[in-house]
């Protein structure tokens, strides 16, 4: 048997070398996609709606930490206002901080915002809540935004509900009474999951908190998710307990990379089913 000639030195450098190129790679996918922002257009048709061409522009989960995820932040912000919505939606998670320079990043974040012609409206999500001081984050959207904590704001002919984070215990549907809201009635709730929770007579509910699993397979599918995003990841659930949409969002938690799965604003056009 002919004996195998050992690797050289040089050999096993170029080896060394071409496996660092490969654990690269999908970091350098990742970290591209973390800053790519795209815009998500879909038309939606609810069997429980009236207002037939609402435009709704959904920005989530900023988590404006560093200064590259707050200007992400802030571009997506003007991407969604170009888009001319009826009303721009912000489903919480702006950041995982409450020091002094986070919350600098989140003014600068919304900045853009002071130039919406169309209502803003917000919700806490429950990184907002797990931060410190979560209510300087709440004086900052107050200012901002239509902060809405269990309560409704009419926009147009419709109901927008902002129910509280449910991961939080923040979350209550007993404001949410039937015949007592328009007929076209939308519902912003941070964490999908508890989509089981609200009333059945919603419209449709929008969320974010999962990323959409942020590090995916090339097949988009998730490789985790948190509690309360497990069931309901990324797109539109017409089959949920009401029609449900979940944003991918626009920031990122933990390391700030993407893997096949891109930042999104999602761009949604409303009409009866």
């Amino acid at each position: 048997m002919r004996q195998k000639k050992p690797y050289s030195r040089r050999d096993l450098l170029k080896m060394t070398g071409y496996g660092f190129a490969a654990a690269l790679i999908p970091a350098a996918i990742a970290d591209i996609s973390a800053d790519r922002l795209v815009i998500e257009r879909h038309e939606l048709k609810l069997p429980n709606w009236d207002a037939n061409g609402f435009k709704v522009a959904v920005v989530s989960d900023l988590h404006a930490n560093t200064q590259s995820m707050a200007d992400r932040s802030a571009r997506a912000i003007e991407m969604a206002l170009v888009e001319k919505p009826d009303v721009l939606v912000m489903p919480g998670d702006f950041l995982n901080n409450s020091d002094e320079k986070s919350l600098a990043l989140l003014r600068e974040a919304l900045a853009p915002l002071a130039y919406a012609s169309c209502p803003v409206i917000s919700t806490m999500g429950n990184h907002d809540y797990w931060a410190r001081r979560p209510h300087k984050i709440v004086d900052i959207l107050e200012k901002r935004t239509q902060l809405l904590r269990n309560e409704v704001q009419e926009v147009s002919g419709v109901t927008i509900a902002g129910i509280d984070d449910a991961l939080a215990n923040r979350h209550d549907v007993g404001f949410l009474k039937p015949n007592r809201h328009s007929k076209s009635l939308l519902a912003l709730l941070h964490e999908p999951d508890f989509v089981k929770d609200v009333p059945d007579h919603l419209s449709l509910q929008i969320s974010g908190h999962s990323h959409g699993g942020q590090i995916c397979l090339p097949t988009g599918t998730a490789l985790h998710t948190p509690y309360g995003a497990k069931k309901y990841i990324a797109g539109f659930y017409e089959d949920a307990k009401v029609p449900l949409y979940v944003t991918r969002g626009v920031g990122t938690t933990g390391s700030d990379w993407r893997l096949f799965c891109l930042p999104e604003v999602s761009i949604l056009t409303l009409t009866a089913a």
